[in-house]
């Protein structure tokens, strides 16, 4: 149990902007079983955001970008051995975050066809999901300053580009469906 609460910890430090990914441990298996983890907080956030399923492709393809556009970067920079520590800290982070989102999601309820449509209960639940995604970009920008040795500013850049790099991918391969 000592080994889960460290774990934990290391977690919310990294959340907190007080550790980075170095601070977790560098193990393949917590970093398949986080993004299995991963796979499943998708398929449940997905059913709030667009009132159906999203396909399980499409949620791969998520995770994999979500790993795969920082070991480019780290591979770029000859930092190929940081890949796990970062990949867990990026993986794990973004959990947390779509487990946070779920109450913000479901709050909001069904998307008005006309923006001017809005109630002011869900005006609030918006604003609080850009709060999110800006922190959650924060958290990204902290974690890959670690992994690529650059200042914040650089790695929150790096974290926004991945971020539309992967959103451009997902619109390509499946549509205006994303979760």
């Amino acid at each position: 149990m000592n080994a889960l609460n460290a774990l934990i910890a290391a977690f919310r430090d990294v959340l907190l902007l007080r550790r980075g990914p170095q601070d977790l441990p560098h193990s393949q298996v917590l970093l398949a079983a986080l993004s299995v983890l991963a796979l499943l907080v998708g398929m449940l956030q997905a059913g709030f955001l667009v009132g159906g399923p999203v396909p399980f492709a499409q949620l791969l393809v998520q995770l994999l970008l979500l790993v795969a556009l920082p070991a480019l970067a780290l591979k770029m920079a000859g930092l190929s051995p940081r890949l796990v520590q970062t990949a867990t800290a990026l993986v794990g982070t973004d959990i947390v975050f779509s487990v946070l989102a779920l109450p913000v999601v479901a709050g909001f309820g069904e998307r008005p066809a006309d923006p001017a449509d809005l109630q002011p209960l869900q005006l609030l639940f918006a604003f609080v999901s850009f709060a999110l995604l800006a922190y959650l970009a924060a958290v990204k920008g902290h974690i890959l300053r670690h992994a690529m040795d650059v200042p914040l500013r650089a790695g929150v850049l790096l974290a926004i580009a991945f971020f539309a790099i992967e959103v451009v991918i997902v619109l390509a391969l499946f549509g205006g469906r994303s979760a």
